[in-house]
């Protein structure tokens, strides 16, 4: 039986590296994209083997109707499934414009938390399957830099983890908190040191994966300075900037 992997965000460089980890096991990709050419150059998937085969789906996000119905196209033996979307959106316009929020808050959680929802009645439920979801440091705290973001991301995150109650172990669920990866949309002025790239976050998200952890970071620093950050008392944590 051929294996069935499902992404969502297939314009990610993060994506590319994905799929290059898990072609060595799985044959058929189904990727959710807005820009199909845009996604087939990043991916490259042209120089993979006619053995493998790519189904690209062009899919916004901020149209849930479409997307579910996008969704209810997929095979019903999904053998994983990896949500690489997410949008920092734009925090000044956002407190300006509750569009502009509504649309963050949708792509970052309400939709995703829909999506993801069908999408666990697309898989396998077999101790190999896995459901991998690629969140936020953003999500441990609120920001104000990162306002409505943050709050999405930590209802993502809570989302996660009830679901990972629901299934108990009938499913393999990750939750991926991977600080900075220097993405196509990656904009952030960071020291090097907290940056990932693409493709080590890759490889440290297809081995967390395989040893069965549940909660990824994937640069352990950001483990600790979260920890410290969550340590500060809100009288402090108010004056700062950042």
């Amino acid at each position: 039986m051929r294996k069935k992997l499902f992404i969502h965000g297939g314009s990610s460089l993060l994506s590319k590296y994905l799929i290059k980890k898990f072609s060595s096991e799985y044959d058929d990709f189904y990727i959710f994209c807005r820009n199909i050419e845009k996604a087939k150059q990043i991916i490259d998937f042209e120089s993979y083997t006619k053995e493998k085969n790519f189904y690209f789906f062009s899919n916004d996000l901020n149209n849930l109707d479409e997307t579910l119905k996008d969704i209810e196209k997929l095979p019903s033996d999904l053998g994983g499934i990896i949500w690489v979307t997410g949008s920092t959106g734009s925090p000044d316009q956002e407190f300006l414009d509750y569009k502009e929020a509504q649309k963050n808050i949708n792509v970052n959680f309400t939709h995703a938390v829909l999506c993801l929802t069908n999408l666990t009645k697309k898989i396998l439920l077999e101790k190999n399957s896995f459901i991998c979801v690629i969140t936020s440091v953003a999500g441990l705290r609120g920001r104000s830099k990162r306002l409505y973001y943050s709050a999405a991301k930590g209802g993502l995150i809570n989302f996660i983890s009830g679901l990972r109650q629901y299934y108990k172990d009938k499913l393999k669920i990750i939750t991926v908190i991977p600080g900075y990866i220097s993405t196509n949309s990656f904009t952030e002025k960071s020291p090097e040191f907290l940056i990932t790239t693409p493709e080590k976050a890759a490889d440290t998200i297809f081995n967390s994966i395989k040893r069965n952890k549940e909660i990824v970071y994937i640069n352990f620093l950001w483990r600790y300075i979260m920890i410290i950050i969550n340590l500060i008392p809100e009288k402090i944590f108010k004056k700062l900037n950042f």
